[in-house]
């Protein structure tokens, strides 16, 4: 009989430790229990540093924000996470040196903002959701918090991808975010209790992402950093072993990255998508893979690579590229142009990815284009 893995056991997964090298521990952040879930309590908790990078998969149609998303630098945050038989308690901490409050009836000033999100479903068999708010196969809870002027702005929301956030009014949880002018940090805290569809605690390792938005730099919407996937040791919870290979392959020196680069170029990766000095493709023909190692975890690239049709990358054609060739309707407005959107969609309203399944590369293949992909930060 299997044995569930220790978080000791997690160490024996890691392929090299050496300095720069990525380690699947470093995406681990263990709870701690204990009998006050509070932002006061999980203050005194040590904390992980995690770093979030700017989500390039997307960019609004606004030439200001998209030349500020280019410049903004990543963010680095502490998190830490606490919990007791009813509740868990989330706590980040990240550096601002300018706070920003979206003023009350503005359109053209933004507010600082930070969410956490969950996956609605995980565990031995499912695989990792789209971390750009999930995907119609794999829905994702986010909880959501801005500062606003003379507004708790607070919001819990089911996702299927981009554009399809679904506000809920969930039950039962809260969310704090205040500024520490002496330190120049946000610090935002959200408690919620253990019984919801998304904290599925018998995995032992809970799935969790943040997302954090500067307002001085036009971030909103999709514009703004992300991490990947974070995964959440429960204290002594048991750890399924083969969800456990599942979500720690990949990390360590794998493979080597430039014989991936050169791999992708071969396979004609460029001719679709953007990355590194590969600037060939048309802008939004498909998702621009410019920061993708940031936010993406070895296992999701893998996946994406051989089974594009597990998780279909919702797009809004948010570049706009008309179709002028079709002529306008009667209000004078051109339709989307199909090319640059990233799925087929069928009668039924089943979509299906435009990327072909790679699975005739070879395992050392797959480990040198995913070692490639990490370097993309």
């Amino acid at each position: 009989m299997k044995k569930a893995l220790s978080l000791l056991a997690l160490s024996t997964l890691v392929i090299s430790s050496n300095a720069g090298v990525d380690k699947f521990e470093d995406d681990v952040i263990e709870a701690k229990q204990i009998a006050n879930i509070s932002e006061e309590g999980l203050l005194s908790l040590p904390t992980k540093k995690i770093t979030l990078y700017q989500q390039y998969t997307v960019a609004l149609n606004d030439a200001n924000a998209k030349k500020l998303v280019e410049e903004q630098k990543p963010v680095e945050a502490e998190v830490a996470v606490g919990y007791n038989q009813k509740e868990i308690g989330i706590l980040i901490k990240w550096k601002d040196e300018t706070k920003s409050v979206q003023p009350a009836m503005t359109t053209n000033k933004y507010g600082d903002g930070v969410s956490v999100q969950f996956p609605i479903k995980y565990g031995k068999g499912t695989t990792l959701a789209y971390i750009g708010m999930g995907d119609s196969k794999h829905p994702v809870m986010t909880y959501l918090k801005k500062a606003v002027e003379g507004k708790d702005y607070q919001k819990a929301f089911i996702a299927e991808g981009f554009g399809s956030l679904t506000e809920i009014q969930e039950k039962g949880y809260t969310f704090t975010m205040k500024y520490d002018d002496a330190n120049k940090q946000w610090i935002a805290f959200i408690k919620k209790p253990i019984k919801t569809p998304d904290l599925n605690l018998a995995s032992g390792m809970v799935p969790v992402s943040f997302a954090i938005w500067d307002g001085n730099s036009l971030n909103r919407d999709g514009n703004k950093v992300i991490s990947n996937w974070k995964f959440i040791k429960m204290g002594n919870a048991k750890v399924d072993p083969n969800y456990l290979k599942y979500i720690s392959w990949g990390y360590g020196e794998i493979g080597n990255p430039a014989r991936g680069k050169e791999l992708m170029i071969q396979n004609g990766c460029n001719g679709c998508h953007r990355f590194a000095d590969q600037t060939a493709a048309p802008e939004g023909l498909a998702p621009n893979l410019s920061k993708i190692g940031g936010y993406s975890n070895p296992a999701y690239l893998k996946e994406s690579i051989v089974n594009p049709n597990d998780v279909v990358i919702r797009n809004l054609n948010i570049n706009r590229h008309y179709n002028k060739a079709a002529g306008p309707d009667k209000n004078g407005a051109y339709p989307n142009n199909d090319m640059y959107t990233w799925y087929i969609k069928d009668d039924k309203g089943n979509i299906t990815s435009k990327m072909p399944p790679y699975a005739h590369l070879s395992e050392q293949d797959l480990k040198d284009i995913v070692a490639y992909l990490k370097t993309l930060k």
